[in-house]
């Protein structure tokens, strides 16, 4: 029985949905080396993200396209409330200069015409900012959907790698840039689900827990902070400058 990834329940071998946290999962398990793992299109065929073995083309949603509608219905939506924002503005230009020109005619305020302007200026600015807020929305989903099945995926190779992975490896296997890649490792080094380390050739690598099989090989590194080390070393200027007025006193 496999595990959820996200809360660690135990999870039915061919189960999408985690019962306990419901969060989806995304691949089938692989006849190959029996990970659960999303596949991914790579050179046009689709494969096992995890080992690489070729897959069914059915057999899930490949990674490169998850999240992929959501955020194409955010692009949509916001250029649809840009459409709404400047054609409201317009339409209500439009309309406010007939209401004032008749107005005109009837010998009353051509105030009204620009008020009848105004408020449909602010109904479609008000739609397309709830547009534009179902926008952002929609796109942060299709990151959070794409950044938990490539979790996934770390998770199952490091389960084929005997649970070390570095960037570089990640980046290839999941057709991901470098910068996407080591941002999911150091997110999930932060959450404790991996930890950073030095092997024995000075190279960065991730050991995953509960998923490595062989002991340790490398040297554990403590998450950097810069602007932590920034101000440790201020400090220790100012508590050296200090000391030395106080010998100049002395």
């Amino acid at each position: 029985m496999k595990q959820c990834t996200v809360c660690g329940a135990p999870m039915p071998p061919n189960e999408l949905i985690c019962g306990h946290c419901g969060r989806a999962h995304y691949g089938a398990t692989c006849e190959r080396c029996g990970q659960s793992a999303p596949t991914v299109v790579r050179g046009g065929t689709v494969v096992c993200s995890a080992c690489g073995a070729t897959r069914g083309p059915l057999s899930a949603v490949p990674l490169n396209l998850v999240g992929s509608a959501h955020r194409v219905g955010g692009v949509l939506t916001g250029v649809l409330a840009w459409a709404v924002l400047f054609g409201g503005i317009a339409f209500g230009g439009i309309v406010g200069v007939v209401v004032a020109l008749v107005a005109a005619a009837l010998s009353v305020s051509a105030w009204v015409g620009f008020g009848t302007g105004v408020l449909i200026g602010g109904v479609a600015a008000l739609a397309a900012l709830l547009l534009l807020s179902a926008s952002r929305r929609l796109q942060a989903r299709g990151v959070e959907a794409k950044d938990s099945a490539s979790e996934q995926a770390i998770l199952a190779m490091a389960a084929a790698r005997k649970g070390v992975l570095t960037t570089a490896e990640v980046a290839h296997n999941l057709q991901l840039p470098l910068r996407d890649a080591d941002r999911l490792l150091s997110s999930m080094g932060e959450r404790g689900r991996a930890q950073l380390e030095v092997n024995a050739e000075g190279l960065l690598q991730y050991t995953f827990r509960g998923v490595s099989q062989d002991e340790r090989t490398g040297i554990r590194v403590a998450p950097s902070d810069p602007g932590a080390e920034a101000r440790a070393r201020v400090d220790e200027e100012f508590a050296e400058m200090a000391a030395k007025r106080r010998e100049g006193r002395l």
